[in-house]
């Protein structure tokens, strides 16, 4: 397609997080009920029939909100005012950033973007850190695209980097991917508008268990497809699949066949275009995963390994630059941000400490 213009952890932690090899979670509940820190939104995952792995990483494992949902479901605990500000300032990256290296196409990984309502301040310290963990500030994320489009970064998708790859297709300059996951109802009335007022596109990797939710409907998601934006697949269930850890055995080659090949199918019936990109729910995967990604027809796919050079070997493992919720973000009930956001420039050249 034509291409739109537009403290280091240390140790076992690190590696684990990187890796997705995170402790699971309990055997999953119906759909519909809360989860906790460790499990994936509501009606995003009830498990598979034969094979109850639960997404266990940090990809959905940090919110215990119903996707679309204005506010987190309610949780035990003391009731506390507002937490200090210390704990919601954002510690600037200040340092010198390094060269960005050849080869470079940074893709941003988001979820949803929401500010904190009212109440948030009434909430309970547990509450309020899975609502930060898992939003982005409308605020922030305005502050992010226009610093891109000031730093002359251009947005494109994952298919033009394979076109790149495979039949020479020209880049831009300086390209970025802006990747969203799971499905909510604001991909339409917040982001998709920031993103044509500033001739952007971003792949939104759908599950399909968010449609059954209700969290997001076929009609926002074509929405999104019809403006340029590409709707990639996010498996069927929101289950990890792979990468459980240590004694957690992946799920069978049948069940990753269903979440995999289901969710292209279902999509390409809706949308009228079959997904070329997939994202693993939880950041897990392994070879027989992507083998039969690649089966399915997908031509890439996204883990959440940190990174910004992509490669065509790695095309089944491509990196990303994780976003956080409170990076630069100084106030989360009044949008404050540090100015010239040097946490999300350092991110843009590969530092990271997330």
């Amino acid at each position: 397609m034509t291409t739109r213009h537009t403290a280091p952890r240390a140790g076992l932690v690190l590696a684990l997080v990187v890796l997705g090899l995170g402790p699971t979670a309990p055997a999953p509940g119906p759909v519909g009920q809360p989860g906790a820190r460790d499990q994936p939104p509501v009606g995003v995952a009830a498990g598979i029939r034969g094979d109850p792995q639960r997404v266990t990483t940090e990809e959905t494992a940090t919110s215990s909100m119903a996707p679309g949902s204005s506010a987190a479901p309610e949780m035990t605990g003391d009731l506390a005012t507002r937490p200090p500000l210390a704990e919601l300032e954002s510690t600037p990256i200040r340092r010198p950033l390094p060269t960005i290296p050849k080869g470079a196409v940074p893709i941003l990984y988001y979820h949803r973007a929401q500010a904190p309502p009212p109440a948030y301040t009434s909430w309970s310290r547990a509450r309020q850190r899975s609502f930060i963990a898992y939003d982005v500030l409308p605020v922030a994320l305005e502050a992010q695209l226009d610093w891109l489009v000031a730093q002359g970064y251009s947005t494109i998708l994952p298919r033009d980097l394979v076109a790149h790859w495979t039949a020479g297709s020209s880049l831009p300059p300086k390209p970025v991917i802006l990747t969203f996951d799971d499905g909510f109802h604001d991909w339409a009335t917040t982001i998709l508008p920031m993103l044509r007022t500033r001739h952007m596109v971003a792949e939104f990797y759908l599950t399909l268990d968010a449609i059954r939710s209700g969290a997001i409907t076929w009609r926002e998601v074509r929405m999104l497809a019809a403006a340029g934006n590409g709707i990639g697949a996010h498996d069927v269930h929101h289950v990890q699949l792979a990468g459980l850890g240590s004694g957690r055995p992946a799920a069978s080659p049948a069940v990753m066949w269903a979440e995999v090949s289901g969710a292209r199918r279902v999509i390409a019936a809706h949308v009228g275009i079959a997904p070329d990109s997939m994202a693993y729910v939880g950041g897990g995967f392994n070879p027989d995963l992507e083998r039969l990604v690649q089966k399915a027809g997908y031509t890439t796919a996204r883990s959440i390994r940190r990174g910004i050079v992509q490669t065509v070997a790695n095309r089944f493992e491509l990196r990303v630059v994780r976003i956080g919720p409170k990076d630069d973000v100084t106030d989360l009930m009044t949008g404050s941000l540090v100015p010239d956001l040097p946490t999300f420039a350092a991110r843009m050249h590969g530092v990271s400490d997330r």
